[in-house]
């Protein structure tokens, strides 16, 4: 199902409706100036002739008017009625029928009305001559110009061309930029896409080129934080280790809850150096396992209790979590960091 606020559809319909205005004012202009004054022209052509061709057969013999009548037919398509019966005058609603009787009254000086029999194929128009009533009659056929159905078909013709132009055009230049977007969204989850094509508009050719470009120097970027990263947690092995070596050639004379604290700081950073060993070789975005939230809560409050700030664990002890243990662990030590240096000295209560 095409999306309204898609650019596939607005440019569609942008380019369907400016095509839409041209092919209206086009045949408005076309109508107006070259159109009606041909149509009147051929209206009042049609009205001298009947004119003429009432005046000729009012002033013919009767011996005459046979081979009148049949000349008039083979030459003018034009047919004079032997008889005139009464017909029911028909307002047919075709602009070169308005300009004919308009052509008509001008010439004889009356209203004239154009007749039709019930069925046929031909109308007629008694055109007045001395007092008496000539009526001619013509092909329907000479009125079968239609330019109502002109415009419909021309304006419909036009919009189908026009939406199926469109959307070549836009599925030309949309379908580029969706490999782009499926690229972009697989840089923010952390992966590496293969490069995008290099094709198409020059415009987008250039932004796939770019973006080709960027995804490699963040790739590189990634790997050298990695390495960074590596080389630090595993330089900072050789201090841990010196002083968990002091810590242990403590004489007995020392504070055993002293000791004890040291040895625990120094357990947590063996523990964050490790984490972030396993962070360099790319562990973390996948390395999950099920977690207690009661016990890591209740270890990170114990860490600021040893700091001296007030620290309160209510709720549940155990809550099983799925999770990533480094992430989360970061999490946490942030939130209860804050809390404990921005928090203006008021007790912290932790709620599992």
């Amino acid at each position: 199902m095409l999306n309204p606020r898609s650019l596939l559809v607005r440019t569609a319909g942008t380019i369907a409706l400016a095509l839409l205005l041209f092919l209206i004012i086009s045949l408005g202009t076309a109508a107006y100036f070259v159109t009606i004054p041909i149509a009147k022209r051929s209206a009042d052509d049609l009205a001298a002739l009947m004119v003429l061709t009432a005046q000729t057969w009012h002033a013919s013999s009767t011996s005459d008017q046979p081979r009148l009548r049949q000349k008039l037919l083979q030459d003018h398509g034009l047919t004079v009625a032997a008889q005139i019966p009464a017909l029911p005058e028909k307002n047919l609603g075709l602009p070169y029928l308005f300009f004919l009787r308009d052509a008509l009254a001008r010439r004889t000086g009356e209203e004239v009305a154009i007749l039709k029999n019930p069925g046929g194929k031909r109308l007629w128009v008694d055109i007045p001559v001395q007092g008496s009533i000539v009526r001619l009659g013509f092909d329907r056929k000479r009125t079968s110009a239609s330019p109502p159905m002109v415009l419909i078909l021309v304006i419909g013709g036009g919009i189908v061309l026009t939406l199926l132009t469109s959307f070549a055009i836009v599925r030309r230049v949309v379908g580029p930029l969706d490999l782009l977007y499926s690229a972009v969204r697989e840089v923010g989850q952390g992966n590496w896409p293969p490069p995008i094509a290099e094709n198409g508009p020059e415009e987008l050719a250039t932004l796939a080129r770019a973006f080709n470009s960027m995804s490699s120097e963040l790739q590189a970027l990634m790997e050298n934080r990695t390495v960074l990263v590596a080389g630090i947690s595993h330089d900072l092995r050789t201090p841990l280790t010196r002083l968990g070596l002091a810590v242990e050639m403590l004489g007995e004379d020392s504070d055993p809850r002293l000791v004890a604290d040291i040895r625990h700081d120094l357990a947590v950073m063996e523990t964050l150096i490790r984490q972030f060993l396993q962070l360099a070789q790319g562990l973390s975005d996948e390395h999950v396992e099920e977690l207690d939230l009661g016990e890591i809560l209740k270890a990170h409050v114990m860490d600021l209790q040893r700091q001296g700030y007030e620290v309160q664990l209510s709720g549940e002890h155990h809550r099983p979590f799925l999770g990533n243990p480094l992430a989360l662990d970061r999490i946490l030590t942030n939130l209860l960091d804050n809390a404990a240096h921005h928090g203006s000295g008021k007790p912290i209560d932790v709620d599992l």
